[in-house]
């Protein structure tokens, strides 16, 4: 196996830092054979999505144990902050913040909304006081409280999420999500709540109360529901008519709001959000507690940039792709990008222009392939891939040549992936050149099916498995692997002369990771 890791030469593909150094290369000197197999989730786990609010309101029970329904904007059992992450950020980092609004008038006077677990004058709103929250409640848990009083009828509280967020002067900015089809929640509420779409704060004023909603209905256990923009519609009490199709094109927030006219109040848990269909379970889902010994964030290109392992050595080169070749087999399998390198500009911003135009046009990093064995041993298939570097890359003063660290990411599980590749696929763990080249290259793997449809696998270290044909006395399992990891290699594989396309989509660990295209 040839690993090319040349800085910011044409064969790495997402570099963090410039590094002068020569590249290492690794040689297996056999092919990858493997029996074991991934373990994917079934499509009995993904809820069916629905076009209609009527035929969506069926609900869909939370598991147990380590399962937890789970959305891909924010999910409480699996994510390190309360911030939900839209997609829409207007460039100030302020999308995706909770609060609250209510018809409190002066002297506190009026429906109030208390966050179990913190007031705002204890915590300014801090981080650190919504994680306590999850920790106790297991979400965004809230009391919403209608107080009643004279010339006051329209009584609401609720919480919300901004979309695009705000800047600076705090301009309210709106996003254009019509694309996304529709939302998914998971919650629990004692009474009917409105999810609410919210606009410019000028159309708000006329459509107040009839915002474009769907209702929530009572629920106990944490059930999940989704709704396309289709769904949301007024009752005709407001003096401004607009469809929630037209509203997603300028919304501004989500809020889950109780209204009424009368006193009363409702506990309501919001668990995770997602995009309409993103709403599936997870069976790998441990407690909150385990956030602080799992820091590898979930990559998706769709999204994503730079990939954060949370595993970084201090030379922030962790999260590079490399591209990997069978050369040193005397094979000859290339990759060809979608977008050509800057052949002509080898510095680090170039680089990083080219990366990022990758991933937007890939929503991944994608290749197209060609396999030729060349002077390959006849009993072995060529392969050509790429890699994902997990804690980072240090030089060794006496060569001045690079080498990857290694890392114990045992709390990570496993792996998780999104791809796409017309050719099977092997899942690799890389363990540095010292260790590899100990083992003759047997590394531990496992085998993925070729997909044209995007593909979604969760794998635990325990499923990698040494390549049947090592016959050595150096044996390693996926579990021992994890204690000692390098990189992460996906490498498609097949007979001399076929060509195909592979696109890496999503990558995480298989705790608490969420992986989808």
């Amino acid at each position: 196996m040839h690993l090319k890791r040349c800085g910011l030469t044409l064969s790495a593909i997402a570099a963090a830092s410039f590094m002068v150094s020569a590249c290492s290369d690794s040689n297996p000197g056999a092919p990858i054979e493997v029996s074991s197999s991934s373990e994917a989730l079934s499509s009995s786990q993904i809820p069916q999505s629905s076009s209609t609010q009527s035929s969506s309101s069926a609900q869909l029970p939370a598991t147990q144990s380590k399962e937890a329904i789970c959305g891909d904007m924010w999910c409480a059992r699996r994510d390190r902050e309360s911030r939900v992450n839209t997609g829409f950020d207007a460039g100030f980092q302020t999308s995706g913040y909770w609060f609250e609004r209510t018809d409190e008038g002066y002297q506190d006077e009026g429906s109030q909304i208390t966050w179990n677990g913190f007031t705002r004058l204890d915590c300014d709103w801090s981080e650190d006081c919504f994680t306590r929250m999850i920790n106790q409640y297991g979400g965004i848990s809230v009391t919403q409280t209608l107080k009643k009083r004279d010339k006051v009828s329209n009584l609401y509280a609720g919480i919300g999420f901004n979309i695009a967020g705000i800047d600076e002067l705090d301009k309210i900015y709106s996003a254009d999500v019509s694309n996304k089809d529709g939302i998914c929640v998971v919650y629990t509420s004692d009474s009917d709540i409105s999810l609410e779409m919210h606009i410019d704060e000028n159309s708000n004023t006329f459509l107040e109360p009839d915002f474009p909603r769907v209702t929530l209905p009572p629920a106990t256990t944490p059930v999940m529901k989704e709704f396309t923009w289709k769904d949301f519609k007024q009752d005709g009490t407001g003096n401004m008519k607009i469809t929630g199709v037209d509203a997603a094109k300028n919304l501004v927030s989500l809020m889950f709001m109780l209204r009424g006219n009368q006193d009363k109040s409702n506990q309501l848990n919001i668990m995770s959000i997602g995009r309409y269909g993103s709403c599936r379970t997870l069976p790998n889902v441990d407690s909150v507690a385990q956030l602080s010994i799992n820091p590898f964030q979930t990559w998706h290109g769709s999204r994503d940039f730079e990939i954060k392992t949370g595993y970084d050595n201090g030379s922030k080169t962790s999260g590079i792709w490399f591209s990997i070749f069978d050369d040193q087999q005397n094979g000859t399998s290339s990759i060809t990008w979608p977008i050509d390198p800057p052949y002509d500009n080898f510095s680090e911003d170039s680089f990083d222009s080219w990366r990022m135009e990758l991933i937007e046009e890939c929503k991944g990093i994608c290749a197209e392939y060609y396999l030729n064995k060349f002077q390959f041993p006849d009993e072995k298939e060529p392969f050509v891939g790429i890699g994902i570097i997990i804690a980072g890359e240090e030089i060794d003063p006496e060569s001045n040549i690079s080498y990857l660290t290694t890392v114990d990411a045992t709390n990570m599980g496993g792996v998780c992936v999104s791809y796409t590749s017309d050719n099977d696929m092997y899942i690799q763990m890389g363990l540095g050149d010292k260790k590899d080249e100990e083992l003759n290259y047997a590394l531990p793997i496992v085998s993925v099916p070729a997909s044209k449809e995007v593909n979604t696998v969760y794998v635990k270290w325990s499923q990698f498995q040494q390549p049947s044909w090592y016959d050595g006395d150096k044996k390693i399992t996926g579990a021992e692997a994890a204690k000692s990891l390098a990189a992460v290699h996906f490498l498609a594989h097949g007979k001399s002369g076929s060509a195909g396309k592979l696109n890496i989509m999503s990558i995480g660990p298989y705790n608490r990771g969420y992986c989808y295209p």
